[in-house]
Protein backbone atom coordinates (compact mmCIF):
# COMPACT_ATOMS: atom_id res chain seq x y z
CA UNK A 1 0.00 0.00 0.00
CA UNK A 2 2.71 2.34 0.93
CA UNK A 3 4.11 1.70 -2.87
CA UNK A 4 1.00 2.42 -4.49
CA UNK A 5 -1.10 4.95 -1.85
CA UNK A 6 -3.81 2.93 -2.29
CA UNK A 7 -6.09 2.16 0.14
CA UNK A 8 -8.56 0.02 -1.74
CA UNK A 9 -8.56 -2.79 -0.41
CA UNK A 10 -8.65 -1.85 3.13
CA UNK A 11 -12.04 0.12 1.80
CA UNK A 12 -13.01 -3.36 0.42
CA UNK A 13 -12.83 -5.10 4.24
CA UNK A 14 -14.26 -2.22 6.33
CA UNK A 15 -17.12 -2.19 3.97
CA UNK A 16 -17.19 -6.28 4.61
CA UNK A 17 -17.06 -5.66 8.14
CA UNK A 18 -19.74 -2.94 8.35
CA UNK A 19 -22.16 -4.40 6.08
CA UNK A 20 -22.00 -8.50 6.27
CA UNK A 21 -22.94 -9.51 9.24
CA UNK A 22 -22.46 -13.17 9.02
CA UNK A 23 -19.05 -13.17 8.29
CA UNK A 24 -16.16 -12.86 10.05
CA UNK A 25 -12.86 -12.10 9.46
CA UNK A 26 -9.38 -12.27 10.88
CA UNK A 27 -6.39 -10.55 11.01
CA UNK A 28 -3.00 -11.22 11.55
CA UNK A 29 0.30 -9.85 12.00
CA UNK A 30 3.42 -9.45 14.58
CA UNK A 31 3.39 -5.81 15.14
CA UNK A 32 0.66 -4.70 17.52
CA UNK A 33 -1.51 -2.38 17.11
CA UNK A 34 0.19 0.85 18.44
CA UNK A 35 2.86 0.14 15.60
CA UNK A 36 0.87 0.65 13.07
CA UNK A 37 0.28 3.71 11.00
CA UNK A 38 -2.45 5.86 12.17
CA UNK A 39 -4.93 5.43 9.58
CA UNK A 40 -5.45 1.80 10.70
CA UNK A 41 -7.73 2.62 13.85
CA UNK A 42 -9.67 3.93 11.34
CA UNK A 43 -10.27 0.65 9.91
CA UNK A 44 -9.97 -1.61 12.84
CA UNK A 45 -12.48 0.72 15.04
CA UNK A 46 -14.74 -2.32 15.25
CA UNK A 47 -12.44 -4.99 15.59
CA UNK A 48 -11.47 -7.08 19.11
CA UNK A 49 -7.58 -7.73 19.55
CA UNK A 50 -6.59 -10.98 20.83
CA UNK A 51 -2.88 -11.26 21.95
CA UNK A 52 -1.53 -14.52 20.48
CA UNK A 53 1.50 -16.40 22.93
CA UNK A 54 3.12 -19.66 24.00
CA UNK A 55 1.48 -22.55 24.54
CA UNK A 56 1.31 -23.72 28.29
CA UNK A 57 4.01 -26.49 28.65
CA UNK A 58 1.24 -29.35 28.71
CA UNK A 59 -0.31 -28.43 25.62
CA UNK A 60 3.02 -28.56 23.79
CA UNK A 61 3.71 -31.56 24.59
CA UNK A 62 0.50 -32.88 23.75
CA UNK A 63 0.87 -31.28 19.93
CA UNK A 64 4.61 -32.66 19.99
CA UNK A 65 3.89 -36.43 21.01
CA UNK A 66 -0.09 -36.56 19.49
CA UNK A 67 -0.38 -33.99 16.76
CA UNK A 68 -3.25 -35.91 14.58
CA UNK A 69 -5.13 -38.99 16.82
CA UNK A 70 -3.54 -42.52 17.55
CA UNK A 71 -0.10 -41.05 16.43
CA UNK A 72 2.75 -43.23 17.00
CA UNK A 73 5.30 -42.32 19.98
CA UNK A 74 8.24 -41.84 18.18
CA UNK A 75 10.31 -39.87 20.44
CA UNK A 76 12.41 -40.25 24.03
CA UNK A 77 11.01 -38.63 26.72
CA UNK A 78 14.41 -36.25 26.32
CA UNK A 79 13.40 -35.13 22.77
CA UNK A 80 10.30 -33.68 23.82
CA UNK A 81 12.05 -31.77 26.20
CA UNK A 82 14.65 -30.50 24.07
CA UNK A 83 11.86 -29.53 21.57
CA UNK A 84 10.07 -27.37 24.40
CA UNK A 85 13.28 -25.65 25.79
CA UNK A 86 14.55 -24.50 22.30
CA UNK A 87 10.79 -23.29 21.26
CA UNK A 88 9.69 -22.62 25.01
CA UNK A 89 6.59 -23.33 23.43
CA UNK A 90 5.77 -20.88 20.40
CA UNK A 91 3.26 -23.14 18.22
CA UNK A 92 4.78 -23.11 15.00
CA UNK A 93 8.24 -23.42 16.09
CA UNK A 94 7.26 -26.58 18.03
CA UNK A 95 5.25 -27.89 14.49
CA UNK A 96 8.32 -26.85 12.41
CA UNK A 97 11.12 -28.40 14.92
CA UNK A 98 8.83 -31.50 15.01
CA UNK A 99 8.30 -31.92 11.19
CA UNK A 100 11.81 -31.54 10.56
CA UNK A 101 12.52 -34.27 12.91
CA UNK A 102 9.51 -36.72 11.32
CA UNK A 103 11.43 -36.33 8.45
CA UNK A 104 14.68 -36.72 9.73
CA UNK A 105 13.80 -40.14 11.52
CA UNK A 106 11.86 -41.24 8.37
CA UNK A 107 14.79 -40.61 6.14
CA UNK A 108 17.12 -42.55 8.49
CA UNK A 109 14.57 -45.52 8.59
CA UNK A 110 14.74 -45.87 5.14
CA UNK A 111 18.77 -45.63 4.90
CA UNK A 112 19.55 -47.73 7.43
CA UNK A 113 16.50 -49.73 6.85
CA UNK A 114 15.34 -49.80 11.05
CA UNK A 115 12.34 -50.73 12.04
CA UNK A 116 9.66 -47.58 12.21
CA UNK A 117 7.99 -49.10 15.13
CA UNK A 118 10.39 -49.28 17.38
CA UNK A 119 12.63 -46.25 15.37
CA UNK A 120 12.61 -43.03 18.22
CA UNK A 121 13.95 -39.73 18.10
CA UNK A 122 16.39 -38.33 20.79
CA UNK A 123 17.30 -34.96 22.21
CA UNK A 124 20.48 -35.56 20.01
CA UNK A 125 18.39 -35.91 16.56
CA UNK A 126 17.18 -32.49 17.61
CA UNK A 127 19.74 -30.76 18.36
CA UNK A 128 21.37 -31.66 15.07
CA UNK A 129 17.81 -30.37 12.71
CA UNK A 130 18.23 -27.32 13.88
CA UNK A 131 20.44 -25.43 11.21
CA UNK A 132 17.59 -27.14 8.77
CA UNK A 133 15.15 -25.67 11.21
CA UNK A 134 16.78 -22.09 10.92
CA UNK A 135 16.93 -22.68 7.13
CA UNK A 136 13.24 -23.81 6.65
CA UNK A 137 11.71 -21.47 9.00
CA UNK A 138 13.66 -18.31 7.27
CA UNK A 139 11.27 -16.52 6.36
CA UNK A 140 9.36 -16.10 10.02
CA UNK A 141 12.30 -15.41 11.48
CA UNK A 142 13.42 -12.83 8.52
CA UNK A 143 10.03 -11.51 8.90
CA UNK A 144 10.55 -10.97 12.79
CA UNK A 145 14.12 -9.59 12.65
CA UNK A 146 13.12 -6.77 9.51
CA UNK A 147 9.93 -5.75 11.64
CA UNK A 148 11.99 -4.29 14.96
CA UNK A 149 13.42 -0.76 14.89
CA UNK A 150 16.94 0.03 14.23
CA UNK A 151 16.90 0.27 17.97
CA UNK A 152 15.86 -2.83 19.18
CA UNK A 153 18.23 -4.68 16.63
CA UNK A 154 21.33 -2.54 18.13
CA UNK A 155 20.46 -3.89 21.35
CA UNK A 156 20.11 -7.31 20.61
CA UNK A 157 23.37 -7.14 18.66
CA UNK A 158 24.76 -5.31 21.57
CA UNK A 159 23.11 -8.59 24.06
CA UNK A 160 24.29 -11.20 21.54
CA UNK A 161 28.18 -9.64 21.99
CA UNK A 162 27.89 -10.31 26.21
CA UNK A 163 27.13 -6.76 26.80
CA UNK A 164 24.87 -5.70 29.61
CA UNK A 165 21.96 -3.34 28.59
CA UNK A 166 21.97 0.19 30.38
CA UNK A 167 18.93 2.13 32.16
CA UNK A 168 18.47 4.15 28.60
CA UNK A 169 17.57 0.57 27.27
CA UNK A 170 14.39 0.23 29.49
CA UNK A 171 12.22 1.34 26.92
CA UNK A 172 13.35 -0.79 24.12
CA UNK A 173 13.19 -4.12 26.49
CA UNK A 174 9.81 -3.43 27.56
CA UNK A 175 9.06 -3.32 23.45
CA UNK A 176 11.19 -6.62 23.31
CA UNK A 177 9.52 -8.04 26.32
CA UNK A 178 6.06 -7.49 24.61
CA UNK A 179 7.03 -8.60 21.76
CA UNK A 180 8.69 -11.69 23.34
CA UNK A 181 11.83 -11.24 22.30
CA UNK A 182 13.69 -10.26 25.51
CA UNK A 183 13.13 -11.35 28.64
CA UNK A 184 11.95 -9.06 31.45
CA UNK A 185 15.25 -8.46 32.99
CA UNK A 186 16.26 -7.76 29.13
CA UNK A 187 19.79 -9.68 29.05
CA UNK A 188 18.17 -12.88 27.15
CA UNK A 189 16.12 -14.37 24.60
CA UNK A 190 12.99 -15.85 25.45
CA UNK A 191 13.14 -18.35 22.57
CA UNK A 192 16.47 -19.95 22.04
CA UNK A 193 15.67 -20.70 18.05
CA UNK A 194 15.63 -16.80 17.89
CA UNK A 195 18.38 -16.35 19.28
CA UNK A 196 20.26 -19.05 17.40
CA UNK A 197 18.82 -17.41 14.19
CA UNK A 198 19.92 -13.74 14.94
CA UNK A 199 23.18 -14.74 15.93
CA UNK A 200 23.45 -16.72 12.19
CA UNK A 201 22.35 -13.46 10.46
CA UNK A 202 24.94 -11.24 12.67
CA UNK A 203 27.54 -13.34 11.33
CA UNK A 204 26.87 -12.99 8.03
CA UNK A 205 27.14 -8.99 8.15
Amino acid sequence: MKATSSRASLNFIRNLLQHQRKWMLLFSGSQELSELDYYWSDYLINTRALRMTYLHELEARDLIQQPVENFSNIYEPTAVDEIIQVTRCQPYLVQLVCYEVVESLNRDIRKNRREADTAKATAQDVKEIIPVVLERGDQYFRELWKSLAESDRSLLRRIIHGETPTQQDKGVIRKLTRKEILTQEGNAFQVPLVQKYIEQLLEEE
